[in-house]
């Protein structure tokens, strides 16, 4: 995660700038050399651990009617997921749920109904990989590409081992299993592939260049075409700030940008929620204004008809959180937290019950797909976009 373009930079500052006596950081052997750069300063202690169990690839593709007892599905998208553990609970079959976007609290029931025996398979996305040990016999890939941001590609080699890894339990499954729907041998080299060494980590700009930069101009569009014309230091990369960017446009030459500091301007682009999701940027902006105007600031709305807008509520809550604890606002935070726990656990009973409507479906027609097909129409539909595109001709 510490080489990752857009997020690495906050994995170096939690890892150097952690306010604590102790820091445990847990990685691949990939990354030893250049975490020991980082921290040449620090007292280190380094401690290597082997896998107890054997790894091992199925020699056949998986098919969803041989889903067993203890199976994680992977897949790369929260809908893939929720059409997929649909699926399952049509067929009979209960399956948790964990994806990225999940509120964590929900995740945390999600993964004990899996433990307690409540639900025997998880449908996941590669958030399954971060941190989470659990009773898994079977890693089954349903994908062998993801969508990265900006284009879809095949897994790398160390995604596919992160994921795979998750599977076996010493004294409970004594040999991990690994399944694939397709391209096996292909999956299995980049399984077996040696890792290597990580070179750079990403970095953003620091609180004194901006301090240097302010004293000589507040504009910000500035400050970011001179970090593009930055050369970062050897072993580093810089992060793109794609997404500081993009807010920034949303208010260059606004009040806003007029009457906060730099400093505060930047912290506010800074801030880590969705911003693809249009509501949240409003509320944001919204929210910035009132800041400055010294009005009060925009209860998120609750929305609750859904898991969608439950899940968009949650998002809402935590924007809110962000600006009440920036602010040094408590009380009202401690009420906000309740709100969205209250949020959360609606998450969880919705995914209980409304996950069997959510099968696949031909994005023209209606028509239910199948669970492993490639495309997001069906075939009809395919046939006769195709014959009016020849009709053009």
């Amino acid at each position: 995660m510490i080489a990752d373009k857009d997020r690495g930079y906050s994995w170096y500052k939690a890892i150097t700038k952690a306010n604590a006596g102790e820091v445990h950081v847990i990685g691949s052997r990939n990354v030893k050399t250049m975490l020991l750069e980082l921290l040449k300063d620090s007292d280190v202690e380094i401690y290597e651990y082997h896998r107890d169990i054997p790894l091992e690839v199925e020699k056949r593709e998986f098919k969803i009617n041989t889903v067993k007892k203890g199976d994680a599905l992977i897949c790369f998208s929260r809908k893939r997921v929720l059409e997929t553990a649909s699926r399952l609970q049509n067929n009979g079959r209960a399956a948790s749920m964990i994806y990225g976007s999940m509120p964590p609290e929900t995740r945390k029931k999600q993964i004990q109904r899996f433990i307690e025996g409540e639900t025997t398979v998880i449908v996941a996305t590669d958030a399954i990989g971060m941190g989470l040990n659990l009773p898994i016999r079977r890693i089954v890939f349903l994908e062998n590409e993801k969508f990265d941001g900006t284009r879809r590609r095949l897994l790398t080699s160390q995604e596919v081992k992160q994921i795979a890894g998750r599977a076996g339990r010493k004294g409970l499954y004594n040999t991990g299993r690994v399944a694939f729907t397709a391209d096996i041998n292909r999956m299995k080299q980049l399984l077996l592939q040696e890792d290597e060494a990580l070179q750079t980590f990403a970095i953003t700009p620091t609180s004194e260049m901006l301090d240097r930069f302010q004293k000589y101009s507040r504009d910000l569009g500035t400050f970011f075409d001179l970090w593009m014309k930055f050369e970062s230091p050897k072993g580093t990369k810089k992060a793109p700030l794609t997404e500081e960017r993009e807010l920034y446009e949303m208010i260059r030459d606004t009040e806003m940008e007029a009457r906060l500091s730099l400093k505060d301007l930047y912290s506010f682009l800074q801030l880590p929620f969705s911003s693809r999701e249009p509501s949240l940027t409003r509320q944001w902006e919204e929210t910035i204004m009132a800041i400055i105007t010294g009005d009060e600031m925009p209860e998120p709305k609750l929305k609750l008809r859904n898991l969608e807008e439950l899940e968009l509520t949650y998002k809402a809550i935590g924007l809110h959180l962000l600006f009440l604890y920036r602010l040094n606002r408590p009380t009202e935070a401690v009420y906000w937290e309740r709100v969205r726990e209250e949020i959360s656990d609606k998450v969880h009973e919705r995914l209980k019950t409304d996950v069997k409507n959510m099968s696949r479906k031909c994005k023209r027609c209606g028509k239910k797909l199948a669970w492993d097909h490639r495309f997001p129409i069906c075939e009809a539909c395919f046939e006769t976009q195709s014959r009016r595109n020849y009709s053009r001709y």
